[in-house]
């Protein structure tokens, strides 16, 4: 089994040397705090304790109301998740592959980090290029356009705009989202 930066590597990404690299955190050591136990803090369940809870728009919930049972979207925990890993594995280049991929800082506007994206962007490709049917993989479509001037690299905008009264300008660039107000 590979481990994490092994793994990362094969996929063309460049190793994480440190753990706060890994998960996008401020710090890899346990605070010093009189709830741990110290020097044996992973032990300690008082390590995965939260801190704090927050809503959705950041506010601060206070523990035990009704309002944090219906209202919670995160929370802060006593330790970072840096500071664990750093007490399990010692080292960032002894961390399991699946381990490290879930520990990831997600990139922006995804539920991914960056290990997860590279392996699903990779498959996906492969499953496209590899599909016969898919569409791109006809020679024919440049023949076509070079012949007739009909480009099959259309966004749903631009078919929007070629079939109805509206302008193509007077669409969002990505026609599946709102404008925003």
């Amino acid at each position: 089994m590979p481990t994490y930066n092994q793994l990362r590597q094969a996929f063309g990404l460049a190793p994480k040397t440190s753990f706060t690299a890994i998960t996008g955190e401020s710090t890899e050591n346990f605070p010093s705090d009189p709830l741990l136990t110290k020097g044996n803090e992973i032990n300690d369940p008082n390590s995965l304790d939260f801190v704090q809870l927050l809503d959705r728009d950041g506010n601060v919930i206070q523990p035990g109301t009704e309002e944090a049972s219906e209202d919670v979207v995160t929370g802060v925990r006593r330790t970072t998740v840096a500071a664990r890993l750093k007490a399990i594995f010692g080292n960032p280049n002894n961390i399991d592959a699946f381990t490290g991929m879930v520990s990831e800082k997600h990139l922006p506007g995804s539920d991914l980090g960056e290990l997860q994206n590279a392996m699903w962007k990779k498959q996906f490709t492969a499953l496209r290029d590899g599909d016969r049917f898919y569409f791109g993989n006809d020679g024919n479509l440049t023949i076509i356009r070079l012949s007739f001037g009909i480009d099959f690299r259309k966004t749903l905008g631009d078919v929007i705009s070629l079939n109805t009264q509206v302008k193509r300008g007077d669409l969002e660039a990505n026609v599946f989202k709102a404008p925003v107000d």
